[in-house]
């Protein structure tokens, strides 16, 4: 007869791997982890908290795959994945790109009734400044309407 926790071991030994299901979910439904990448993003922006982001972003590019995700970026496989595994910081422009080829548009709204993307290019002369405006700038996310630019 079976212990209790011989019989606990073997339940979760017979369960999928909580991991591998929401990669699954993230395969079949790309905008589903759209939704959950900008949920994460918002969640990083309140806390300062970026395991969370990192963690979508990783299971994302699971989804997807490494080398799609690596070749759609221009960013080396070995790059992403120390950056998506929290073994290195991310720059603020690799988490653009890696956004952007995902769908994931990210906005800032600088007091002048336009939400700019973050990833427009701003020329040498003109800066954009809370405070000059003596406004605290405002983050959306918005889902990309656009399919994600990673072929299939």
């Amino acid at each position: 007869m079976k212990t209790n926790e011989e019989k606990l071991e073997a339940l979760a030994l017979s369960m999928p791997d909580w991991d591998e299901s929401v990669i699954e979910r993230y395969r079949e439904d790309p905008e589903l982890g759209q939704m959950r990448i900008a949920s994460e993003f918002m969640e990083y922006l309140y806390t300062g908290e970026m395991s969370y982001l990192l963690s979508t972003l990783y299971k994302v590019a699971e989804a997807i795959g490494w080398s799609k995700l690596a070749r759609e970026t221009g960013i080396s496989r070995p790059t992403l994945y120390a950056v998506l595994s929290g073994a290195a910081d991310p720059r603020v422009s690799t988490l653009m790109k890696i956004l952007g080829v995902l769908g994931v548009k990210v906005y800032m709204d600088i007091g002048q009734g336009e939400a700019v993307p973050l990833d427009t290019k701003i020329g040498k002369r003109r800066t954009i400044s809370p405070l000059q405006n003596k406004t605290v700038p405002k983050t959306h996310i918005k889902k990309n309407t656009s399919k994600p630019k990673v072929k299939t």
